[in-house]
């Protein structure tokens, strides 16, 4: 689908999947964000010269795997152009995948932490990168910055306006190769990054807690996803770490305290000694630890999924209402399971709207099956 054919609507956010939290935000944005847009003049700036750069913000709301899918690029500038500071405007739920990797940005604010996010604005910034992909509310934070550039997608005529730089998007590429799109500005030479594979650098601190609490025969599995839809099933949870105790290695389960009261009981009914059962009780790096130990990583499309790539570890990747021409681990370290249905994807930047009233069959058509030609 085009990007012009992509239209989210209030009806298509209040149908959506997700928290009304959330929800909510997204309806201050579709309502208040864009009538700002509407309202304001159209950014005028000039090109950019990458010699003259010297400081640039990049902002990155959202979830931890779209921050990162950044990893490679922060990475990139630092390498290229160390004379240049990095600041990153990100929130409380992703900052922490900037704040492990200090060595690739300089400071970081939050948009939820009102002490910091007003900070920016008394800023002078030679760019500012917007990597949000479709609300307002980032392409106007970019917009009244003090900055002569500013750069972001132009996935809806009113985000358009508000760039100085505004670049195409295209709605089922790997993301990657649209935040080439939006790097290229500052550095042309960033077209040599080509996945996110192996780009989380861990402590060794972190590396040797893993070593202690994990068995080099250890699998991980994510039992979590940022939506129930994308979740399995406790039925199939049940049988995909039945199948890794009888090839004889180590389930390891991850999740956030929303999938507490489930591990909890896949803990008491499988009763194995070898279960080992982390959900809600480690952080994000020391999860990214426990990935890394771990041979291998069976999860659905989420952040952590993301995580493991970014570690370099081996990855099963569950696809459901996601889409996985522009979220799907690259290379052969990385195995795909989807079941192709036709209504998939169903998520379109953060909107999950299933057409399949209830019955997923995306997500619980899904055998373990192909367990049998793994480990």
């Amino acid at each position: 689908m085009a990007i012009q054919e992509i239209k989210i609507g209030f009806g298509d956010i209040l149908r959506s999947s997700g928290l009304w939290r959330i929800k909510s935000v997204k309806f201050m944005d579709y309502a208040f964000s864009s009538l700002l847009a509407f309202l304001v003049s159209e950014k005028r700036g000039r090109a950019l010269e990458s010699s003259t750069v010297r400081d640039i913000l990049i902002i990155r709301p959202g979830g931890i795997g779209d921050a990162i899918f950044l990893l490679p690029f922060l990475s990139f500038l630092k390498k290229t152009m160390p004379h240049v500071k990095i600041d990153i405007l990100a929130e409380k739920r992703n900052a922490a995948i900037f704040s492990s990797q200090k060595s690739l940005c300089d400071k970081i604010y939050c948009y939820d932490a009102p002490g910091q996010f007003y900070k920016i604005f008394r800023k002078s910034y030679d760019a500012v990168l917007d990597t949000e992909q479709w609300h307002y509310a980032s392409a106007l934070v970019a917009y009244f910055c003090k900055s002569p550039v500013t750069v972001g997608f132009a996935t809806r005529p009113l985000r358009t306006k508000l760039f100085s730089t505004p670049i195409p998007y295209e709605a089922n590429a790997y993301e990657i190769e649209n935040f080439k799109k939006l790097f290229t500005v500052l550095c042309p030479a960033v077209s040599q990054v080509n996945n996110i594979n192996a780009c989380y650098t861990l402590s060794q601190d972190s590396i040797a807690w893993a070593q202690k609490k994990l068995p080099e025969n250890s699998v991980t599995v994510f039992l979590g996803a940022s939506i129930p839809e994308r979740r399995l099933t406790k039925s199939q949870s049940t049988e995909l770490i039945r199948k890794i105790l009888e090839k004889g290695f180590c389930p390891i389960l991850l999740g956030g305290t929303d999938v507490s009261a489930i591990g909890l009981e896949l803990e008491e009914e499988i009763s194995d000694k070898h279960l080992k059962n982390f959900i809600g009780k480690v952080s994000l790096e020391q999860s990214a630890a426990l990935i890394q130990r771990s041979r291998l990583f069976i999860g659905t499309d989420s952040g952590l999924l993301h995580l493991a790539c970014a570690v370099g570890t081996s990855t099963v990747a569950i696809f459901g209402p996601g889409n996985l021409k522009k979220w799907a681990p690259q290379g052969p370290k990385h195995t795909i399971i989807t079941e192709n249905v036709e209504c998939s994807p169903c998520t379109r930047f953060g909107y999950t709207v299933p057409t399949c009233e209830g019955s997923y069959h995306c997500m619980r058509e899904i055998k373990m099956e192909f367990m049998k030609k793994l480990l």
